[in-house]
């Protein structure tokens, strides 16, 4: 009854504004679009004005495009025709076409002339929400899960950015096509291109629906899918202490008629053993939602993969993916000595959130951030800022100042200056240019540091890659003393194992040339100020997730025995600073996280704990090689030795050079030799942990234990050594 009395309300508002021939009006029962003198209003059902869509503004150039005059050319559409104020090039055109559907999809598309003298790239639009209506204040980055081609790793694809003005009565979910960053409480960002006609084009999209409609069913609906799927928990980072973990999925239909669709849903564990697998047939009544609630095993730790599928009658399949974790708690003892750290992190879910995390995981020292706030988590933040390589030393004079005035504010101990200005840099005319420009710089800054904030040290330049040329052309200046707080170096790591000591973008290798050249310059302190385990899915060059856990636990093994003091693992989440939580399947640089783009866990997490924990006051003792393959790293901890053991029979690259590389999932284990070696033992057990921090106990027999071993790092307390020998 309550729909149908909606439903004459909206005729009879409809019929009200048809009744009036002198205003362009397209109308519909849900809500109807009229021009108006100055741009175009969008009202409910009950005539209610939702919001203005007015001016273009020419932010970064003089002009501003005002609505004058808008005529109905069809049924379903208006022409707007603007006025170009403050043009002085007398030469700019605007034009818009609005087209309004019966099914809630209202499309702007706008043709633009312009000199090239005009900038039209920060063109704004006027937005301005009416009555009682909202505009959301975060954006929502809808990712849509899909199969990889050749069998790969599935992965999300960019689906749209949204932002939602909403009253009690109707939504409107507007699709940015613009940058989602250049925002405020009255304009929105076009992105206007030019097109093979000469003209600059640009469109607005938006969808009318219900104002309780959740962001992952308004995607469904503004992509005309049939139903909306996610996979959510209760708990931050879908991480556990302890128990069963439970994930909910929920399903929506946004539409006016009822669905069916075939359900199932799938949970493996990281030996890839099902632990979930539920079938079942869903009818759903229009703009219901469902809600099915599913428990994983309980485990001390654990990580479980899950992928829930709908297959509605008549469509295509719709997937949704997400991982769960189990970690119990953990002390740390010795977090003052610890080089476990992180090069940045983002507030996901929330900033209190992410800093219990942090420091449940050991993390000790920060790369950037404020260090009044973390070290109430006993985290340590530093600094990190620089200037261009084309700055002049007196324009960046006062950058350096505001620096120190900074770090002094936030009272972070030290500043790494500026950032791998060595990359793409070949020759070394340029290096050495480069080098004399860089000191300068830094003979400013250490000026400013003795003058303002004499506690802060300074840590040269986080180099891309081991450039020992552009080093020892910055020693050459002068840069050495300069540099109190030691050099920060990002030794990169391709498709090879971390403890592969060959050129070119290695991880050992790196750090050792890294170090044979500090040793000769009387450098004493290194900060690995990024380190990486990169996940961008059916990339040959990156790591699965099960090889970025692997190789996480050898990065940290590696780096305390070279003697780092920092081990700075980038970065805490998927994504970049300029689109947190955002979705970019094309691009690498959004898949560095320990967590996926949302802040579910991946494995390296989970393998960042174990690490940690078993490095927790450690002490570097030796390398370890048994011949025939069988590698290791040994260390001294309060906990006993340990052994850190792995086998090279297969080599140290983890894939070959391919366009058409398919990645592997994450439960599988890609590893072709498992042997087994007997080790010496210090008494009747050992205890090993795998990459992802579970631990088993294996009992000894006269001294002596017999362990499987593959590529991946096994963690190993109670073998005997001597040297690098049994």
């Amino acid at each position: 009854m309550k729909q149908f009395l909606l439903l004459i309300a909206a005729l009879s508002g409809a019929a009200r504004l048809l009744a009036a021939p002198e205003t362009p009006v397209i109308a519909y029962p849900e809500y109807s679009v009229r021009g108006t003198d100055d741009g175009i209003v969008i009202h409910d059902y009950e005539n209610e004005p939702l919001l203005k869509i007015g001016t273009l503004n020419f932010s970064w150039a003089p002009p501003i495009a005002v609505p004058t005059a808008i005529e109905k050319n069809a049924n379903d559409s208006l022409r707007i025709s603007y006025r170009i104020d403050r043009d002085d090039s007398g030469e700019i055109k605007l034009d818009g076409v609005l087209k309004a559907t019966p099914d809630g999809k209202i499309r702007i598309d706008w043709e633009l002339d312009a000199p090239e003298t005009v900038n039209v790239g920060g063109i704004m639009l006027e937005l301005l929400p009416r009555n009682a209506t909202t505009k959301s204040k975060d954006v929502y980055k809808s990712g849509l899960w899909i199969r990889h081609d050749r069998g790969g790793i599935p992965f999300e694809i960019n689906d749209g950015y949204f932002r939602c003005f909403k009253n009690g009565n109707l939504a409107l979910w507007m699709l940015l096509g613009g940058n989602s960053a250049y925002s405020n409480p009255w304009s929105e960002h076009l992105n206007f291109s030019r097109g093979e006609d000469g003209r600059h084009h640009a469109s607005l999209e938006l969808q009318i629906s219900s104002p309780d409609l959740e962001g992952y069913a308004a995607g469904a609906l503004f992509h005309r899918r049939p139903l909306g799927m996610r996979l959510v928990t209760d708990k931050a980072f879908n991480l556990w202490e302890s128990g069963s973990p439970e994930v909910r999925v929920e399903i929506a239909n946004p539409y006016d008629r009822a669905r069916s669709a075939a359900f199932e849903i799938t949970g493996r564990d990281f030996d890839g053993d099902i632990v979930l697998n539920e079938k079942k047939k869903l009818s759903l009544n229009p703009y219901e939602t469902k809600e099915l609630r599913f428990r994983l095993p309980a485990a001390e730790r654990a990580i479980y993969f899950v992928e829930a599928r709908l297959l509605p009658e008549g469509g295509k399949e719709i997937f949704c993916r997400t991982n769960l974790g189990i970690l119990p708690p953990h002390r740390f003892e010795h977090l003052n000595e610890s080089p476990f750290a992180l090069a940045s992190y983002f507030p996901i879910p929330s900033e209190e959130a992410v800093f219990q995390l942090m420091r449940r995981l050991g993390v000790r020292l920060l790369r950037h951030g404020d260090n009044r706030v973390s070290e109430q988590y006993e985290i340590i933040s530093m600094l990190q800022d620089g200037v261009l390589p084309e700055e002049s030393t007196p324009d960046a004079a006062e950058k350096l100042a505001a620096m120190i005035r900074r770090a002094r504010e936030q009272r972070n101990p030290a500043l790494e200056f500026c950032n791998e200005w060595n990359m793409g840099i070949t020759t070394a005319a340029d290096k050495r240019r480069m080098a004399a420009h860089y000191v300068e710089l830094l003979r400013l800054l250490r000026d400013l540091r003795d003058r303002q904030y004499p506690e802060l040290q300074i840590i040269g330049m986080g180099m891309a890659g081991a450039d020992t040329e552009f080093l020892k052309f910055m020693a050459e200046y002068g840069a050495v003393p300069l540099m109190d707080g030691g050099v920060a170096l990002h030794p990169g790591r391709g498709n090879m194992t971390p403890d592969y000591e060959g050129g070119g973008w290695t991880y050992l290798g790196a750090i050792r040339r890294w170090r044979e050249t500090m040793n000769e310059l009387g450098i004493k302190t290194l900060h690995l100020s990024e380190v990486y385990a990169s996940t961008h899915p059916n990339d040959w060059w990156r790591d699965s997730y099960r090889q970025a856990a692997e190789n996480l636990i050898l990065t940290y093994a590696i780096g305390l025995a070279e003697g780092a003091k920092s081990i700075q693992f980038y970065q805490l989440h998927d994504s970049v600073w300029y689109d947190q939580g955002g979705v970019n399947h094309l691009d690498g640089e959004y898949h560095y996280g320990l967590l996926m783009r949302d802040g579910t866990l991946k494995p390296s997490l989970l393998a960042y704990a174990a690490i940690a924990e078993a490095l927790d006051g450690a002490r570097f003792t030796g390398y370890l090689d048994f011949g025939d393959r069988v590698h290791g790293i040994t260390f001294r901890t309060p906990r006993g030795p340990l052994a850190i053991v792995y086998d090279r029979t297969d080599g140290f690259f983890l894939s070959e050079k391919s366009d058409d590389f398919a990645g592997t999932e994450p439960w599988i284990d890609t590893w072709k030799t498992h042997r087994k070696i007997t080790f010496q033992t210090t008494g009747n057990e050992v205890i090993t942990i795998d990459p992802i921090g579970r631990t088993r106990t294996v009992g000894a027999t006269d001294g002596r234990v017999t362990l499987e071993l593959s590529g991946a790092p096994l963690m190993v307390y109670g073998l005997k050594f001597q040297g690098g020998k049994q």
